[in-house]
Formats: structure tokens, sequence, C-alpha cells
């Protein structure tokens, strides 16, 4: 949840800092910012939680459609990334002083990506017929968003341009976000395609926060945490 809100973050401030040039990024607003996102996401899960159905189809279309969105973005109007420098140049520019220390540190943002399937495990009692249903939904949810993930890694990598100090350096704190406005030379297409990526981190929030709810449940109703007769009475 901490990194989910972190992530959601990070993308509206730059979002902010985009449209609002005089504005600085500052640690103690994304501290604020990640609590009230949480918030936000609790709120979604308890008074509107009757709703979560329908923003799930909002969610899965935003998915589907911000992905194509992005990858002929970038297709028709990124510049092209020196092949050699993107994909053969392992010099070590990092401050690690090592190529293995750089590559733990660097690989722990891609790993984000790989921890949360064991989320719809906590939902199966809410299934019919789970033990066939779950299983293939997780394989199926998988086998896509990796391959559609792959191809968004290729895309931008191949579209960084050659100014990249300028990107590791933006103001914007994101440097996708440079990368996009590179492309575009446009705020508004970048603003739009920024705030599609802020929603989809939004909802995996309050799915974050659904899944730890029914695996909060389910540990009190074993009598296995402190205040279990209260936190397993259900409303």
């Amino acid at each position: 949840m901490a990194t989910t809100a972190l992530a959601t973050t990070q993308q509206l401030q730059g979002l902010i800092a985009l449209n609002l040039p005089s504005y600085v990024i500052q640690g103690w607003q994304s501290t604020l910012f990640a609590i009230a996102i949480t918030a936000f996401a609790v709120l979604w899960n308890t008074v509107f939680v009757r709703k979560l159905p329908s923003l799930e189809g909002i969610g899965l279309t935003l998915h589907v459609f911000g992905f194509f969105a992005f990858i002929v973005v970038l297709w028709v109007m990124g510049p092209r990334s020196n092949t050699k420098t993107v994909w053969t140049n392992f010099e070590d520019n990092s401050r690690w002083g090592s190529k293995g220390v750089a590559t733990l540190v660097g690989i722990l943002g891609p790993i984000v990506t790989l921890i949360g399937s064991d989320s719809s495990c906590h939902l199966s009692e809410e299934l019919k017929d789970a033990a066939w249903v779950l299983p293939r939904a997780m394989v199926a949810a998988a086998c896509v968003n990796y391959a559609l993930g792959f191809i968004m890694t290729v895309t931008i990598m191949s579209r960084l341009g050659d100014d990249i100090p300028g990107l590791l350096t933006t103001s914007l704190g994101q440097p996708w976000i440079q990368v996009i406005l590179n492309a575009t030379e446009s705020k508004v297409g970048t603003s739009i395609l920024t705030a599609v990526l802020c929603l989809l981190l939004l909802f995996c929030a309050i799915n974050q926060i659904t899944t730890s709810s029914r695996q909060l449940f389910a540990f009190a109703r074993d009598k296995g945490l402190p205040f279990s007769d209260f936190l397993a009475r259900v409303g």
C-alpha cells in the first residue's frame, strides 16, 4: 500500500509540476499526498463499496485504451534512441560504484509489479467455483500484463531520445513524463496521459485496500489477531 500510494503521489506531483512551472516537489508534500491517497482508498472500500464493480470496469477500460494511447504516441511522435546506447552500453555511470549493487537497487521498482498477484487469492471466498476460476484468472492476467509490460518497456527505451541527462534531471520528477512531453511537445497531451496513469495507480491503491481488508477479516475470523471479534464483524 505504501508503494502504491507513493507511486501515485509521484505521478500526481509530476502532473502538477508540468502545469505549474513554479512548483517544486517537496518530500513532506509527498507524505501528505500518500496519506490522502490511502484515506481515499479506504473511503471507496467503506462508504462507496457498492460502487467498486463499476470502478473496476472503468479501470479495465483505461488500462486497455491507455496502453494503446501511450504506444501510438511514442511510436509515431517519439524521438528514436541510439540503439547501441540503450541496449549495449553497460558502462557503470551510477554513484554506487558497482554494477551489481546498481542492478539490485534499480530492479526494486520492476519487482513491485510482480508481488501483487496474490491479491486475488484473498478474494477467493467471494468467487463461485474459486478452485477453477481463480488460477485461470491469475495466469491469464499475468500473461497479458507481462506481455504488455514488455512491449511498453521496449517502446520507452527505444524512444528516450539522446538527452538522457536531461531526462534524469527533469524538474517534473518523473523521466517518463519528460519523455512524453518531448515526444508530443504538448503540455495538454502530456497532462492527459499522465492523468490516465494517475487514475490507474489510484485504482491500484483502492484494490490494495480491498484485498488487504479481506485478508484482515479472514485472520480475525480465525481469532488470529487482537480484537478479532471486532475486526471480524461485518456490518
